[in-house]
This record gives structure tokens, sequence and C-alpha cells, in this order.
């Protein structure tokens, strides 16, 4: 212990700020848990974003826990105290009944102002990354904040167990939308603000190429009627257009070098009008992926779509689209940031299918029955699911050696017809997974 408290001292004396993470639960204590993800690892995955973003700007960070394993609350707070840490944050997700979403961030009632001013910087941060119900700044007992002795925070970012609208732990399994990155950004953005650090950047990283697409460069093109606001956006202006008549779209076509992998993000200025489920499709090496994003919330940052494999040349882009929107609402076509996340060997430009699989949609869109086939299937056992694009698992389906094809009848697990729209269906082949969208109308 005198060598750990000797450690400590040393990188005190070396960096200006320091701070440890304390993701909740782990190993034989999951938390909360979802249909499709456990809390204790969506909160290890939040504090490693967070580590991240802190350490670009020369923040100090420490663990309570780096790994699926179980560390006593008494444990955590001994690590904390022993080891000189000026902040304490406490990663969580919270539960009730499937039916609740929301965010709040604690500290101690009887706690320092410190811990106050960190709390009610960090809840605003909380909030941004995820645009749910504000459920407040609040005080409470937890052993954690009772028994730490610097200024200590536990943040409690969203329902994991959420399964109304869409599964909110299938958004942590797959990070949908940088759905952990947010929230790891929050933490460190709210704790910079309350050290009055510069904080990092959200999404920037100078070490990988990055391409920036605005509605004025010539790699944007639109097609039919659309509106020009000057003086905002990201580069001065953005274009909109109404959902009223539909049919026009915006593209952004960028051209790569080479093959590779890119992560997309887009740009928009948010508003009470806005289009509530915005059409966004990425083409790519692999084929489309269709978006709804809710341009009424989370303007003015960077939104990530995903990330995706593209060939050289132009024939990869970012459409989007106001068909099947809402009517009487507002599109806004503005900036797309792709940031190249590795460059793909020669023999790996076709990574969809092992041994000349092909997944098909016939036809897409449908309205009465649709065929999802494979070909060369005798080989392999499939298994999958129909999805809608906020997450929610529809139904489950098998494809079994020596059958070609699922027939989807626009029911889900019960048998009842489902609404019209966007779905995407998830395969696991073979040890691969892959996926697509169906568009279903009546």
């Amino acid at each position: 212990m005198k060598n750990f408290l000797y450690i400590a001292l040393i990188v005190s004396m070396v960096f200006s700020y320091n701070v440890i993470l304390d993701p909740g639960h782990g190993g034989s204590d999951p938390g909360a848990v979802g249909p499709s993800y456990e809390e204790q690892a969506a909160n290890l995955d939040v504090a490693e974003y967070a580590r991240d973003y802190l350490e670009d700007v020369s923040v100090d960070v420490g663990f309570t826990r780096t790994g699926d394993y179980y560390v006593s609350l008494a444990d955590r707070c001994a690590i904390a105290n022993a080891g000189g840490y000026e902040r304490f944050m406490s990663q969580h997700e919270n539960a009730y009944d499937a039916t609740v979403q929301g965010t709040e961030t604690y500290c101690y009632s009887s706690g320092s102002s410190n811990s106050f001013d960190l709390r009610n910087c960090v809840q605003p941060e909380l909030i941004w990354a995820h645009g749910y119900y504000d459920r407040g700044t609040k005080t409470a007992s937890y052993y954690v904040l009772v028994n730490t002795s610097m200024p200590a925070i536990l943040g409690e970012g969203t329902f994991i167990d959420y399964n109304v609208d869409w599964d909110e732990s299938w958004r942590y399994l797959t990070n949908w939308n940088d759905h952990e990155g947010r929230q790891g950004y929050a933490y460190a953005k709210g704790y910079c603000i309350h050290r009055g650090i510069t904080p990092p950047v959200y999404g920037d990283d100078p070490s990988v190429d990055t391409m920036y697409i605005d509605d004025g460069d010539p790699e944007f093109t639109i097609s039919g009627s659309w509106n020009i606001t000057t003086g905002s956006g990201w580069e001065s202006d953005y274009r909109w257009n109404s959902t009223t008549f539909e049919g026009d779209w915006a593209r952004w076509t960028p051209d790569f070098t080479d093959a590779g992998e890119w992560e997309v993000a887009i740009y928009y200025r948010d508003g009470t009008n806005r289009c509530t489920e915005s059409v966004f499709i990425v083409h790519h090496s692999a084929g489309a992926d269709t978006y709804l994003v809710d341009q009424s919330i989370g303007g003015y940052t960077w939104q990530v779509l995903g990330t995706f494999d593209f060939n050289a040349g132009t024939s990869g882009y970012i459409e989007l689209s106001d068909v099947g929107t809402p009517s009487s609402q507002v599109v806004i076509a503005d900036a797309v940031r792709l940031i190249n996340t590795g460059t793909l060997p020669i023999m790996d430009n076709n990574l969809l299918k092992p041994d000349n699989m092909e997944i098909s949609v016939y036809p897409n869109p449908f309205n009465s029955t649709c065929r999802i086939s494979l070909t060369n299937p005798s080989s392999y056992n499939c298994c999958g699911g129909i999805y809608t694009i906020k997450g929610k698992k529809v139904r489950d389906f098998e494809i079994n050696k020596g059958n070609t094809a699922f027939i989807w009848n626009g029911t889900n697990q019960s048998g009842e017809r489902v609404n019209s729209g966007i779905y995407f269906y998830r395969l696991k082949i073979n040890g691969n997974r892959y996926s697509g969208s169906i568009i279903l109308l009546k």
C-alpha cells in the first residue's frame, strides 16, 4: 500500500488534473439487465470512452475496475482514496419496469460544493448525449458518494431496460449512433467544464484522415426544390425542404482514393419544425443501410450513423430522402463527416459473405410477403431477426441447412401485422453477421 501511495503522489505531481472513473457493477453483479445488454458491460464501455477523451486533454485517469469482475463498494472507495485522485465519477445505467426513460446525476447531500458543481456540469452533457427526459440533478447517500474522500458524482445515463419504442440495451450492444461514445464524452466534457479545462472535441481524432462535405461543396448534389438558409449551419448555411411533397433528395458523394472503412456522421441545425424521421441512406460496398434521424433534437453536433466499408472511387454516397417522412415537417441537408478507420486489404474488399454467400430480399419494398433468400446455403445454419429502425425486435427466424429462404409476411412474433415503415433483417451465418433494410408498404 505504501508503494501504491508513493506512485499516486508521483502521478499527482506530473499531471495537473486527475480523476478516477468507477464503472458500476461487474462480474457476479451484472447490474440492470436489458434484452440485449447488461449494465456492467455498458458502464465499462462508457468509462473507456470517457478515459480516451480525458486523456486527449492531458487528464490522468484511473479506474476502479478495468474488466468484467466484481469489486465491492468498499474496495472501490479504497482504490479511489488511496490513489489520491481529485475527483470521482461513477458510471451507471438505470432500470425500473422497462417503460421509463430519462437521465439523472447524483451527489451526496452533505458533499462539498465541488461535488454539486461537478454534478451540475455533467448532467446537461448527459442530456446532450441522448436527448432523453431530464430527470434532474439529485442527491443520495450512495455508498461511493459518502465514503470517497474527494468530490464525487454518480450518473444514471439512461434506463437500459427500456423496451417500449426501442430496445435501449440494443443501442448499447451495437453502440448505435455512437451511443456509448456520446455518453463517455459527456462525462469528459462535464469534468472539463467543472475544472476550467478546454474540453476535447467530440469525435475528433487528428491521427486519422477526415473528410468533410458541406452543402456548398461540389460533392454535394440535390434533386428537387431545396431552400437555402444563410448565416447558420456547418459552413454558414444549410439546405432545407418541406416533407409535404415527397420525391426530393440530397447526396454527399466522396471520392475515396482507396477502399477502406469509414465512420459516417451527419451535421444539422435542429428545431421544433424539423422532421422527426428524416431518412438517411448510406450506400456502401456491401449495399445500403437506412437510418431514421430525429432532426428536432441533437443538432449542432456530429451524429454518427455508423462505420461502413467503401470501395475506391465515387460509387459510395450518403443520401437524404424525404420519401416516407411525416408530412408538414422540414428535412435539413447540411454537412457530412467521414473518418477513415482503416484501409481494407484488397482481398477483403468484399467482406459481405463467405464462400460466395449472397443475401437478397424480394420484393423490396413489399406489402404482402417478402422472401429473404440465401444462395449456397447448404453448408450453413442461419438464425436472425427482424428489427424496427429503432432497434426493437419484431420477430425471430431461422433458415436451416438445405433450405433457401425465409418468407416474412409483415407480422411480429405473435402473428400481428406490424405498421408500414423501414425494418432491418439481421443474420448470423457461420459466425458472420449481416444486415439489410426491408421496406413494408400498405
